[in-house]
């Protein structure tokens, strides 16, 4: 066997990552050998970088935004810049790949990761609690009885609250809320429709800021951003609930709020009023983390990106959102796309994919205007008048 195999079967991809990462603990499942940080080889904040590293098996990267992929040695080729020779020559020497092992030094190697990822662990907790706290202090501050102004909103947005007996519980009104950008500073401050995350439990908020009946804007004209508090990690996968629950029975689920109130009144002709509908809030719960061994699917033609995977990965403690317990039947209100068509329907079908066995009967993807090619979802058919 070359030297090269060797080196992929017995030097770990994770502890050599570790060298320049630190795994989000948001994320990562260790026990499943499961990890993501953010990318090594190209600046951002968000943990796209994702290794699979499972007992037995050699470690495998892919980064989910500059695409870079391969295994041990190919890591250390791209971040050294080595040729494929020298980051061989290099990990068989500290792995001790093919001579004897010195285990003190593997120990020390260890148990400096070990203290590593032990204290951004602690501080990730801290963050998180420290979030969870500002959250509910927040939902406390919000007039739960004056929904005027949220109301005033969501009907902006066509949406037909007198057939949906008022505004949702879940949602409350902010009169003066700051906005922050991802560096802290305040961009924006004034109104605001805050909604409670969370099944039972309140493990954050999710915040809209309005102007009357439309998004509230910035100087350059661009929307606020939405913007989510609460406790790191626990967020991921938690809904706003619109409705009370029906278990057993029939659901509907949307990214956005507005989305799923406006599918809310128009799929109730259809399916009932006792109908459960709950918000996703984004579009990476709707369709969970896809399977890493999935084959595939190009690249697409409009954007040059790598298309997604529609199967989803069902063997992971971090599924995104599924319905608290098995229900009927599942409509799934989908987001088209100018910008890639192919892409919001691939992501719909992983969405689809994932949630379907956890239904009794189906999961149904409902598409706006029955065509992926634009950009309108069912809050905007709403306010337009178009959602029939």
């Amino acid at each position: 066997m070359a030297l090269s195999d060797d080196v992929k079967k017995q030097v770990s991809l994770v502890d050599e990552a570790e060298r320049v990462v630190t795994w989000d603990t948001r994320k990562s499942s260790p026990k499943r050998g499961d990890y993501w940080s953010p990318c090594p080889f190209h600046g951002e904040a968000t943990p796209s970088f994702h290794v699979t590293e499972k007992p037995g098996t050699p470690g495998q990267f892919y980064c989910f935004g500059c695409f870079a992929k391969g295994s041990v040695i190919d890591f250390v080729m791209a971040l050294d810049g080595v040729s494929f020779g020298e980051a061989v020559k290099r990990l068989a020497d500290s792995g001790g790949v093919g001579r004897v092992v010195d285990p003190a030094q593997q120990k020390r190697v260890r148990d400096e990761a070990a203290a590593r990822q032990a204290a951004a662990e602690a501080e990730a907790e801290a963050e998180a609690e420290q979030r969870h706290a500002s959250a509910l202090r927040l939902w406390k501050d919000c007039a739960p009885n004056h929904i005027g102004p949220v109301a005033d909103y969501l009907i902006g947005r066509g949406i037909d609250l007198d057939a949906l007996g008022g505004v949702p519980p879940t949602l409350r009104y902010h009169p003066n809320l700051p906005a922050r950008s991802e560096s802290g500073q305040i961009i924006y401050r004034g109104p605001a429709m805050v909604a409670a995350i969370g099944r039972g439990r309140l493990v954050g908020v999710h915040r809209t800021w309005i102007d009357g009946p439309t998004r509230a804007r910035l100087p350059d004209g661009t929307k606020v951003p939405k913007a989510s508090l609460g406790r790191t990690g626990s967020i991921y996968g938690q809904p706003v609930r619109l409705t009370p629950p029906a278990p057993g029975g029939d659901m509907i689920v949307g990214e956005g709020i507005e989305t799923t109130l406006a599918g809310l009144v128009r799929f109730r002709r259809d399916m009932g009023d006792k109908v459960a509908a709950e918000c996703a809030l984004n579009l990476g719960a709707m369709t969970g983390p896809a399977d890493p061994d999935a084959p595939a699917e190009g690249v697409s033609s409009a954007t040059g990106k790598a298309l997604p995977s529609p199967r989803p990965l069902f063997d992971t403690d971090r599924p995104g959102w599924l319905p608290a317990e098995p229900v009927h039947f599942c409509m799934i209100l989908t987001d088209p796309s100018t910008k890639c068509p192919e892409t919001a329907r691939l992501n719909a079908e992983r969405a689809r994919a994932k949630i379907s066995p956890r239904c009794t009967h189906a999961a149904s993807l409902a598409i706006p205007l029955d065509r992926w090619d634009h950009g309108e979802d069912f809050a905007d058919l709403a306010q337009k008048g178009l959602l029939k």
